[in-house]
């Protein structure tokens, strides 16, 4: 994991590096909800187990009084086609072409930089997260198979580098992250690459109004 933390180290160093004392206009204590998606794609030993399906993601984008630092909570909804490797002793039968689940909350924090419209920018953080896998219950007697789950938690670790590009009063952003389960899956480590896309919206002025109503501005 080491060389993972110095990664996105290396990459907020250098976006810090070359940032300028301009302004970013998603960079004025302002807060943004980011709405995209896209897909997971499992990486190494993973893929014997997962196959991507469409998935999606969720989260705020807060811009912090220290510029160009950001924090950046979220959820990811992480669907995949799931092949049962490893015999489970509750059932009889494996289970091929199922559907797993993962839902990640990720309390990830990082900076950006701007360049004219465009923004880069680099982030990382902890998270914990529940992932939910298929299992076939066959009943002979009554031909018929049920499809059951079952689930864990697990601590996660993310990192991901992205841009949006302004477009009137809203971002279109893509972003790309790499996410590791601490606890294994068909004891196989868990590494997902994913890839979204979607709309960055500004809804500072709902969060000013809110802070008021409630007497906390």
């Amino acid at each position: 994991m080491l060389k993972h933390y110095l990664l996105i180290s290396s990459l907020l160093t250098m976006i810090d590096a070359a940032a300028q004392s301009k302004t970013d206009s998603t960079d004025q204590r302002k807060v943004f909800v980011t709405s995209g998606m896209g897909w997971g794609f499992a990486l190494g030993e993973t893929k014997e187990v997962l196959r991507a399906k469409f998935s999606n993601t969720l989260g705020l984008d807060i811009s912090l009084a220290k510029r160009p630092y950001f924090i950046y909570p979220s959820l990811d909804f992480l669907t995949f086609r799931y092949d049962q490797q490893v015999p489970d002793p509750d059932y009889a039968y494996d289970l091929e072409k199922g559907r797993s689940n993962f839902y990640i909350l990720n309390l990830a924090g990082g900076m950006r930089k701007r360049f004219g419209k465009l923004n880069a920018h680099a982030y990382g953080g902890p998270g914990a997260g529940v992932v939910i896998q298929p299992r076939a219950m066959v009943s002979p007697a009554e031909h018929k198979v049920t499809i059951e789950s079952t689930s864990h938690l697990t601590p996660t670790f993310r990192l991901g580098v992205g841009a949006d590009y302004r477009i009137g009063g809203f971002f279109l952003f893509v972003e790309a992250g790499w996410l590791h389960n601490f606890r294994q899956i068909q004891q196989r480590s868990v590494n997902v690459m994913s890839l979204y896309g979607g709309l960055k919206t500004d809804v500072t002025k709902l969060k000013d109004n809110v802070a008021r109503v409630i007497g906390i501005e």
